[in-house]
């Protein structure tokens, strides 16, 4: 019994095609199953990182709008990216477009950043910080 099992293995060469296609449909269902988890992953990584320049502009507006208020008494107007950047507030403009809101009911004081982003896990505007 053994001999006829080694000899049958023995001429034995190759896979059969059931096999591959088996082995085939496998990989696919692990694709399929893996490709949504890579795709969030990623979109959750834009995110943070738009979040991170968001609190980078905040805080260098919050800077910008402070020394002006300290320097000439009054709220100056919003500040954009430019300014910022050439108050060396910020190293260079970022990528997105944030929009700075002032607060209306304190002197010198930043409300929030905006920015729109299709990398929002609720579909709404980035606001930072979150209010």
């Amino acid at each position: 019994m053994l001999k006829n099992l080694q000899a049958k293995l023995k001429d034995q060469k190759g896979f059969s095609l059931v096999e591959l296609i088996v082995v085939i449909a496998i990989m696919v269902i692990l694709i399929a199953m893996l490709v949504p988890n890579v795709v969030g992953y990623i979109k959750k990584a834009n995110w943070a990182t738009e979040q991170n320049g968001a609190s980078t502009v905040f805080s260098a507006a919050q800077t910008y709008v402070t020394d002006y208020y300290a320097k000439y008494g009054q709220n100056p107007t919003v500040p954009t990216l430019e300014a910022l950047k050439d108050a060396n507030l910020l190293t260079k403009a970022p990528a997105i477009n944030y929009s700075i809101y002032l607060a209306t009911n304190a002197d010198a004081a930043v409300d929030y950043v905006a920015w729109s982003s299709k990398n929002s896990p609720d579909g709404n505007e980035g606001r930072y910080p979150i209010n």
